[in-house]
């Protein structure tokens, strides 16, 4: 069985307002150490202690204001990769133009890996091989 070295664990700040659980389970399950917070307002407390790789954004309804709390999102985020999680679906162009602003996004229901591949892409998760298993060398 591979375990993932705790020291490469990546901190991922959650923002959602309802909790979406198969969001969680699938960070928790690629290692991930997750703060949840239910605004990006009562974010602001957590962004610098706890220093994010990165912020996941769950919109419910893309309405207006959701789309504040991307914008505030976005404020706090600093530089840290802003990922959008939503099930909601708009016309294309409104799609279009906020990819314009967060290229990467989660669609709910999540599909099987999908985390997995947007972390990956980030470069945030450790290759799983020999060099990283817990300090022992299992490449052969």
């Amino acid at each position: 069985m591979h375990t993932r070295n705790t020291e490469k664990r990546k901190r991922i700040l959650l923002i959602d307002r309802k909790l979406e659980t198969s969001l969680f389970a699938a960070l928790e399950q690629e290692g991930c150490d997750i703060t949840v917070c239910e605004s990006p307002q009562k974010a602001w407390g957590f962004v610098y202690p706890i220093r994010p790789d990165v912020i996941i954004l769950h919109l419910q309804h893309l309405s207006s204001e959701d789309i504040y709390a991307l914008q505030e999102c976005l404020s706090l985020a600093d530089g840290v990769p802003v990922i959008i999680a939503t099930g909601a679906s708009r016309n294309e162009a409104f799609t279009k133009e906020l990819r314009r602003v967060v290229p990467r996004f989660l669609s709910l229901p999540l599909k099987p890996n999908a985390v997995r591949e947007i972390l990956d892409d980030l470069n945030l998760l450790p290759a799983i091989d020999g060099s990283d298993l817990n300090g022992a060398d299992n490449s052969r």
